[in-house]
């Protein structure tokens, strides 16, 4: 189990409430630990997700991960990557280089029902594609359809080990698309780390959108995991009993079975504690 706090100092146990209220840059003073922990941060899904990957990669002894936005829209959710990146390395010393994908265009042409098009139709949530670009310079946009650039990322872009991953292409094809990206981790397991934290959002949806596991994101999951028996991306159990977050059903993590460095054993600290605890007293 990670550990998922650090004690926090006198100044960081100031109320949540006076944190939401504090600009971003002034927010960014106290621990991103902290900040998840209370939820005092924009987009705690995210921050889970970044701050974890960061926590494995620096136990392999990685200096550099990648974290991945299928489904960049407007842009919100990578500027909130490329700004939380520098807390990540500040606080665990592993950098984050960002990559997103996306048509720019908006959504492509949904093919057939499991990609609801009651809900989602051609051409929604288009992307400024300069505007984005002035505003995360640091950032990688693929620009295209997802079908079409997931196959050549890795040998085009030889990424630092992905170690997250952030789904919103809404279209059960496109999600599909997109998991094709794992097809790539036998052959480049440099490029990856054994296991990946991800977030998928479109699982909860409203009465209107009716997600199911035989449509949408849900429907790729169920179909890719069948179809590979070395990759298997199943929901994380850690974070269900705590009723809270309501993102808890939206954290996932890909399992690479077939990487070199899945059975690396990581368990010093934590498992030396409950051996103490299970020590007949």
């Amino acid at each position: 189990m990670e550990a998922a706090t650090v004690a926090p100092s006198a100044v960081e146990r100031i109320p949540a409430i006076a944190l939401k209220s504090s600009s971003t840059r002034n927010i960014y003073n106290y621990n991103p630990w902290f900040l998840l922990d209370t939820q005092a941060i924009e987009r705690p899904n995210y921050a889970y997700c970044m701050l974890h990957a960061a926590q494995l990669a620096k136990r392999l002894g990685h200096e550099r991960i990648s974290a991945i936005e299928f489904g960049v829209a407007g842009g919100n959710g990578i500027a909130f990557m490329a700004d939380f990146a520098k807390q990540v390395q500040r606080v665990t010393g592993v950098a984050v280089e960002i990559y997103g994908f996306d048509t720019g265009a908006g959504m492509p042409d949904p093919e057939g029902p499991k990609d609801l098009p009651y809900w989602f139709r051609a051409a929604q949530y288009p992307m400024d594609r300069d505007a984005l670009q002035k505003k995360v310079p640091d950032a990688t946009l693929v620009i295209g359809n997802v079908r079409d650039t997931v196959g050549s990322f890795v040998e085009t872009y030889r990424p630092a080990p992905i170690g997250a991953v952030f789904n919103d292409v809404d279209y059960w094809s496109s999600t599909l698309d997109s998991l094709h990206l794992f097809d790539r981790a036998a052959g480049q397991a440099d490029h990856f780390l054994p296991r990946i934290a991800m977030y998928f959002d479109d699982i909860i949806g409203s009465p209107a959108e009716m997600y199911g596991a035989y449509n949408g994101q849900l429907a790729a999951l169920r179909e890719y995991n069948n179809t590979t028996p070395d990759v298997k991306i199943d929901l994380n159990q850690n974070l269900l009993p705590l009723s809270h977050l309501r993102y808890r059903y939206q954290i996932y993590y890909a399992h690479l079975f077939a990487h070199p460095r899945y059975s690396d054993f990581l368990g010093d600290d934590q498992q030396g504690e409950i051996h103490n605890a299970l020590r007949l007293q």
